[in-house]
């Protein structure tokens, strides 16, 4: 009888620096992000002048860098494109950009509207839809459409997952939103937005930090939503791809 547990085979992450956000103020006044910003701010309760827009730049560039460094997906591999943000997220359409870039070979689904627990609620999906041998992706974006000019994000980043059944690096234990019941973890990686605990966990792997049986906490919080996925990493027999 096969393992037919969950595991994240793999893990690639990208990080831009200085992303390009301008005022609300400087759109056009005809322009339909405008409302969409007034709605945000009654929404968010930012006063709309403190809002920021992100920029039609092609700065999204950096969620195919780490598609790329996450390496050639399978036959049918199906991808998920998560997007941070309590609002519909015209980025999401770089979906159809990012299948073309790569030749995609399985479906692709944009999601939008899982605020930061994105990061870890598209568990559930990843799960329901990874067949036995089978294998999954999901990009998870932390670039939101509108920012608050006061406290807007440094950096955007992007976090390219990968799950397979039976194999690699990290068993995934359970997931959840929220705060787990209790501390469970010898490693707890969190921050704010979806990708902060994924970019810990990232980091930590490749310094060397995480030994055979380990138990890792990754977490997602800020204002509106919080998240869990509890990790074990694999013996060496499980790492396998």
């Amino acid at each position: 009888m096969p393992d037919e547990d969950l595991y994240v085979a793999g893990l690639a992450v990208a990080v831009t620096d200085q992303p390009n956000y301008l005022p609300v103020s400087t759109l056009d006044p005809d322009d339909d992000y405008l409302q969409l910003a007034h709605s945000m701010a009654t929404l968010t309760g930012v006063p709309a002048n403190c809002l920021t827009i992100r920029a039609d730049d092609g700065a999204t560039d950096f969620g195919l860098r780490a598609l790329r460094d996450l390496g050639a997906p399978g036959p049918a591999e199906p991808l998920y494109l998560v997007r941070s943000g309590p609002v519909p997220d015209s980025y999401v359409a770089v979906l159809a950009w990012l299948v073309q870039e790569l030749g995609w070979p399985g479906e692709d689904t944009g999601i939008t509207h899982l605020d930061e627990a994105g990061g870890t609620a598209v568990f559930d999906l990843l799960d329901w839809s990874t067949p036995a041998a089978g294998r999954a992706t999901a990009l998870i974006m932390d670039e939101p459409l509108f920012t608050d000019a006061r406290t807007g994000p440094v950096v955007a980043s992007a976090v390219a997952v990968r799950v397979s059944r039976g194999a690699g690096p990290f068993r995934v234990l359970g997931w959840g939103e929220g705060e787990p019941a209790a501390a469970c973890a010898g490693h707890d990686f969190a921050g704010t937005g979806p990708c902060a605990g994924w970019l810990d966990l990232y980091a930590a792997a490749k310094a060397g930090r995480l030994r055979a049986r380990d138990r890792v906490l990754v977490r997602a919080a800020g204002g509106a939503r919080a998240g869990w996925v509890l990790l074990e990493v694999a013996p060496e027999g499980k790492a396998g791809r």
